[in-house]
């Protein structure tokens, strides 16, 4: 059944030309376009290869190693400066501690035997070998007399007063045997390389019965072994192997962890990048397939939306091609059937084939039938390029639709007749006044009552109804024909749809009856949709705001 406008046709018709749908969706059945017919930037862009280097993945990875590795170098110097500090802060408290226990024990053997050389000897030994054994630690010990004379030493090398020392920083420390002479005690360091620090030394004044108000009796000089040997002190340098291991290791986790890391980010760039190429080769159907959060997953549902959209305006292009070509080809027949029947008609009145008056009017009231018939379809391609254009705008005044409907079936009434088809109109008379444009409103019971005629067979009815709920009126349109097959339910309202194409000849049509009937009604702020009745039959139902 055909539930589009139709109208009745007369004479030869010629037939409509095949439809070329197949060369209308060409391009989107071949969407994966091959490089080789690719526009020639979408070729050079194919023949583009990233280096290594340049590959954003490697970038983002080397970048994070470089500020992990700059961060933890500065990490273990300042972990290593760090011990130092602290190992030379410690190393100096020790060396204090042990050489003023050193110098008051010799002060107070010298009261015992009044000899600096026998009290030195009484004293030093057994202190130094308690500090080598608690603190793996041995020391240069000198002790000069007041007269600056070496009496005791524990080098071997006896000549000269500083033997043993190193000959940079005999300087420094004859100015501070000279304070120690003075009664000054001095910490200093020999400022050998490095840290100065690291490098301590103790010169102080011994005093008789080690008393700190005693005379001095000579001076003491006392410096750790390692200082002399200029050697890293064994505890710093195992601190810092440990913590050049740890921090290598450390090194290369944060390497592996930068390119997971990286991995999380480029992966998505990557799917983003073949997505777009896949779309490039105009395959709209293209999709990003990730679960990356944050502003990547949003990049990627955007992309998936221009996607959609993308797809969409293509196929709607290619509809409306579909469209056009239908277009031409239903105009040219709606054209050409009724052009024709004036053609003919008209050449046999000048040919004189018409003798009598009766076949005068007889060919005249067919040429007016086909006259109008043209003046229809300009109608309706006419408000159809409104409807495109979106410049459908009802002029609404107050109308009661029960007179309306009476007026549309007193014009259709001979058409009811001659289908032998009763008109019903259920609507109430008391139902209030609506704001609709008159000649639309008229325009969609004419569609829709001509559309159930051609459809309702003899002896059948169409009935119109309105209720009114709530603030909208519900109006419906049914008859008694064959009703609706359900697969054809959604697209009746299309355009130039017919349910069955076959019965085109016999109906004829443009096939925007319907399309109309839905613009105009959505342009009231309505809806409409089309169901079966269950006795048999169609129904058009549609709503409209009070």
């Amino acid at each position: 059944m055909n539930k589009g406008m139709q109208t009745q046709s007369v004479g030869p018709e010629p037939t409509p030309p095949r439809s070329r749908d197949k060369d209308v969706l060409a391009p989107l059945a071949g969407a994966r376009m091959s490089y080789a017919g690719s526009p020639p930037f979408m070729r050079e862009e194919k023949g583009m290869r990233i280096r290594w280097w340049q590959s954003i993945r490697w970038r983002l990875a080397l970048e994070s190693m470089l500020v992990v590795l700059s961060a933890i170098t500065l990490l273990a110097l300042t972990a290593i400066l760090s011990f130092a500090y602290y190992y030379g802060v410690d190393q100096s408290d020790r060396l204090n501690m042990i050489a003023t226990d050193s110098a008051q024990q010799i002060g107070m053997n010298y009261t015992l035997s009044n000899n600096l050389h026998d009290a030195a000897v009484a004293s030093l030994p057994a202190i130094l070998v308690k500090s080598q054994r608690t603190q793996n630690q041995g020391y240069l010990v000198i002790v000069l007399n007041r007269f600056n004379q070496r009496v005791y030493s524990n080098t071997l090398l006896q000549r000269g007063t500083f033997a043993g020392l190193p000959r940079g920083a005999l300087g420094k420390i004859r100015i501070d045997v000279f304070q120690a002479q003075q009664g000054i005690a001095t910490t200093d360091d020999l400022g050998i390389g490095g840290l100065a620090a690291l490098r301590p030394f103790e010169v102080l004044p011994i005093r008789v019965n080690g008393q700190s108000d005693g005379a001095v009796i000579g001076v003491l000089i006392m410096v750790p072994r390692s200082v002399l040997a200029n050697n890293i002190p064994p505890f710093l340098t195992t601190t810092s192997q440990f913590v050049l291991i740890a921090s290598l290791i450390v090194a290369v986790l944060a390497a592996l962890a930068a390119i997971l890391f990286s991995r999380t980010i480029t992966r998505p760039l990557a799917k983003l990048t073949n997505a777009a190429r896949v779309l490039a080769s105009r395959d709209y159907s293209a999709r990003v397939q990730t679960e990356a959060p944050g502003e990547l997953g949003e990049l990627a549902r955007t992309f998936n939306e221009m996607a959609a959209r993308l797809e969409y305006d293509v196929n709607e292009l290619h509809r409306q091609e579909l469209w056009r070509r239908e277009l031409i080809m239903n105009i040219t027949h709606d054209l050409a059937t009724p052009l024709t029947a004036i053609a003919g008609l008209g050449e046999s009145l000048v040919d004189g084939v018409n003798q009598s008056r009766e076949d005068y009017e007889a060919t005249g009231h067919i040429i007016v039938r086909e006259t109008l018939r043209l003046r229809r379809l300009v109608r309706d391609l006419h408000l159809m390029a409104k409807m495109e254009a979106g410049a459908l705008q009802p002029q609404r005044t107050p109308v009661r639709l029960a007179t309306l409907v009476d007026e549309v079936l007193a014009v259709l009434a001979t058409e009811f007749e001659r289908a032998n088809v009763e008109p019903r109109n259920g609507i109430v008379y008391n139902l209030p006044r609506m704001p609709l444009d008159a000649d639309m409103m008229t325009r969609v019971f004419t569609n829709l009552c001509d559309n159930a005629l051609r459809h309702t067979p003899a002896g059948g009815t169409v009935t119109i109804n309105a209720a009114q709920s709530a603030k909208m009126v519900r109006v419906s349109v049914t008859d008694t024909g064959e009703g609706i097959p359900e697969e054809a339910l959604p697209r009746v309202f299309d355009r130039f749809y017919r349910v069955d194409a076959s019965r085109q000849k016999a109906t004829g049509g443009s096939g925007l009856g319907l399309a109309i009937v839905r613009a105009i009604i959505e342009a009231h702020r309505g809806t409409i949709w089309a169901e079966n009745v269950p006795t048999g039959g169609a129904r058009f139902v549609f709503t409209l705001p009070m």
